[in-house]
Parts: structure tokens; sequence; C-alpha cells
């Protein structure tokens, strides 16, 4: 009898270590860090510069003088993003680095440093 209680609890809890186990998200590479969160930033010249990502697309927006919105699907390295954009079709194509709570995008020797948003 005790057996079979110890079997019945054993299973219980194997069942609920694996159903917890799928919810949690892990960061293997960077690029896993940079799609899990919402990147954002302002700049002197008054220019809003948003970076997020849904299942398998990337979505940058720059607001100011010259707005810019670039959203389709996204590839990433450990050093690359790269944004196939729905709206003109052509690529585009960024160098980043991640720094803990900010990530620096690079592009034609420009650089935006843009910081983790912790609503995500």
């Amino acid at each position: 009898m005790v057996m079979r209680g110890k079997f019945i609890l054993s299973v219980i809890l194997l069942a609920a270590v694996l159903s917890l186990s799928g919810c949690v998200k892990s960061i293997e590479r960077p690029s896993d860090e940079l799609r899990m969160y919402t990147w954002s930033g302002s700049f002197d010249n008054g220019a809003d510069v948003t970076l997020s990502f849904s299942q398998t697309d990337g979505y940058l927006a720059i607001e100011g003088d010259e707005p810019l919105h670039i959203s389709g699907l996204c590839m990433l390295t450990d050093d690359v993003l790269l944004i196939f954009d729905d709206n003109s079709g052509m690529n585009y194509s960024f160098g980043y680095h991640l720094y803990g709570d900010r990530v620096e995008l690079s592009r034609d020797g420009s650089v935006l440093t843009l910081k983790k948003n912790d609503s995500n």
C-alpha cells in the first residue's frame, strides 16, 4: 500500500515538473535574449526608436523628422539582425552587440544604443 502511494505521488510530481518546465524561456545565445524583449531609445535629435519581435518577424520603428518603419521576416545570428521588409521588399541588415540591459545596433558606420524594456 505504501509503495503504491509513493508511486502515485512520484507520477504526480513528475507530471508537475514536466508541465512547468515547458513554460520557462531559456537564453542560450545573444539572439535569444534580443528576441525576448522590446528595445527602445530616445535621442537628442528627437528621434524615438523601437525594436521588437514576434514569432518570426522583427519590427524596427524610427519616429522623427524622417520616420522609418521596417517589419517582416527576421533572421538573427549571434551578431547580425536581418529584417526582410514586407512593404518595400528590401532587406535591412544590422550588426548588434548586447551589453546586459542595452543593445547597440550598427549599420553603415552609425550606431544606435537601445535599452531593454522591462515590461516583457
